[in-house]
């Protein structure tokens, strides 16, 4: 990773290194003059460091994604086999216990089968739900990712906003 702290940039920092004019009592000495080598130098630089800074973010966010997918899977496939199980066994489940309502109570078939689905439905979507509320819950998401590029934009436009100014 480019160290922040240490990355030239070419006047700004060199005022705080020591780097000051014998005698002279500013920061610019005989070899510090701008001219169009230094400002092409300092452009391959800073260009240097911002495909340096990509890299990592993309790096970052790869390993972060790994992570997800390692913290969802045991859950997922739960859900998924649960979800398959209970749609495999859920209309023998609702025929049942509709015919069970339709006999106990002397309702007719199809009011017990209504009842029993809308039963069903409600139970299912609260599972749902509750299930979705657990994910977010859960430590799946890019927070360092998304810190350390909130990081590397900050520093650059430093840089940028402090660049070629001469050292106080």
């Amino acid at each position: 990773m480019a160290n922040q702290a240490t990355v030239r940039t070419n006047g700004m920092m060199a005022g705080r290194r020591g780097a000051v004019g014998a005698g002279a009592g500013d920061a610019t000495t005989a070899g510090d003059e701008a001219g169009p080598g230094r400002m092409i130098s300092g452009v391959a630089e800073f260009s240097e460091n911002l495909l340096t800074l990509g890299e990592l973010q993309t790096r970052l966010a790869a390993l972060e994604l790994r992570q997800n997918v390692e913290a969802t899977k045991i859950g997922g496939a739960v859900i998924l086999t649960g979800a398959a199980l209970a749609l495999a066994s859920l209309p023998v489940i609702l025929i049942g216990i509709a015919e069970l309502l339709a006999s106990g109570l002397d309702w007719s078939r199809g009011v017990a089968l209504l009842v029993v689905s809308v039963a069903a439905l409600l139970l299912g979507g609260t599972g749902i739900a509750v299930a979705v509320l657990g994910l977010r819950r859960s430590a799946v998401g890019f927070p360092v990712s998304r810190e350390e590029l909130a990081r590397n934009l900050n520093w650059i436009r430093t840089v940028l906003v402090h660049s070629g100014r001469p050292a106080r």
